[in-house]
């Protein structure tokens, strides 16, 4: 089987969730029975982040599997929705709305910790529901004007199909879908999303970080609760950076493949693949930051028993072969 092949793409996605819902589960363990009391004001907005990039993984991975033929706007499914006669659209919509919900549950998890820590009893208490509703409302519609305005599917594949030049019959015989052939009706909505997303981002971020720096010059909090709180929004970042990572870099494919009119279906496959590591990587790089889970996980696999057994072993081993010197020094003595 090659990359390009849709039944050798479908199954490494297959592999992919078998390897997944283990670690999603345990994940999820975790957040609802292991989080501390000094982190439960962030343990259901860390659930909902969890739960949206776990259900954006099996998505893509199990329920639609989209066959993208990129640099055209089309390509078909090979989940178990297509199984149950559910239309390309709505598996479509589905894709397209997952990506911004979990991007805006990002967000959630930010402006959160901004509150909890730095903006309880400020204006903006009043305010943070209405960004929530916004970002999410957004998620929902950002998509709506390309699938209002989608051609005539007889004329778009046609279209398509000479873009993509001489093709194997499994893809030019498929059950193709267009959504569209202008690509402002895709890009345009989908960059305001995109910035909407990416500017609070960058303003919860630097909010966070200057009230951090100020509240090193009171008394507000000890050394040691700044330090927990440090290491908590440190955490958050990392874990989020690898969300983005996972997500971006084929992303950033796709778009280079649109612009330049580019077609390579290995590349395609490649990239929608990286794309459903990103709730695998994600709930992996939470389990490791955060130190709660980490020793839970040390315990469930019994990891921190070997390490102790393994240290003492060693530490006996050395005082051995230490001591017959030191007995030796002590008589010439």
């Amino acid at each position: 089987m090659y990359p390009e092949h849709p039944d050798s793409y479908r199954d490494t996605l297959h592999y992919i969730t078998i390897m997944a819902i283990p670690v999603h589960i345990f994940g999820t363990y975790c957040i609802l029975v292991k989080t501390p009391k000094t982190m439960v004001s962030v343990k259901w907005i860390m659930l909902n982040f969890h739960v949206c990039c776990m259900v954006l993984d099996y998505g893509i991975s199990v329920l639609t599997v989209p066959y993208m033929i990129f640099p055209a706007l089309g390509g078909f499914p090979l989940g178990i929705l297509t199984e149950f006669g559910i239309p390309i659209e709505i598996q479509s919509y589905f894709i397209l709305t997952l990506v911004p919900v979990v991007s805006s549950a990002v967000i959630t998890m930010f402006e959160n910790r901004y509150f909890i820590v730095f903006a309880q009893n400020t204006k903006w208490r009043h305010y943070r529901f209405f960004v929530s509703i916004i970002n999410y409302s957004g998620s929902v519609t950002w998509s709506l004007p390309a699938f209002f305005l989608v051609p005539d599917q007889k004329t778009a594949i046609k279209i398509a199909l000479e873009m993509l030049g001489p093709i194997p019959s499994y893809i030019r015989n498929g059950p193709m879908y267009v959504l569209s052939l202008e690509l402002k009706y895709v890009t345009l909505p989908c960059f305001l999303m995109a910035s909407l997303i990416a500017v609070q981002a960058v303003i919860f971020v630097t909010l966070m970080t200057r009230e951090m720096k100020k509240l090193k010059k009171t008394a507000r909090f000890s050394e040691n609760t700044l330090k927990m709180q440090r290491n908590f929004l440190h955490a958050i970042y990392i874990q989020v950076t690898v969300y983005m990572a996972s997500i971006q870099v084929p992303i950033a494919y796709f778009v280079v493949s649109i612009l330049f009119k580019f077609y390579c279906q290995s590349a395609n496959n490649i990239g929608i693949i990286i794309f459903s590591f990103n709730g695998l990587s994600s709930t992996i790089v939470m389990i490791w930051i955060h130190k709660p889970y980490r020793d839970f996980c040390y315990k469930f696999l019994r990891i921190e028993k070997w390490r102790k057994k393994t240290s003492q072993v060693i530490s006996q081993g050395a005082i051995s072969s230490i001591a017959p010197n030191s007995v030796r020094n002590v008589v010439v003595a």
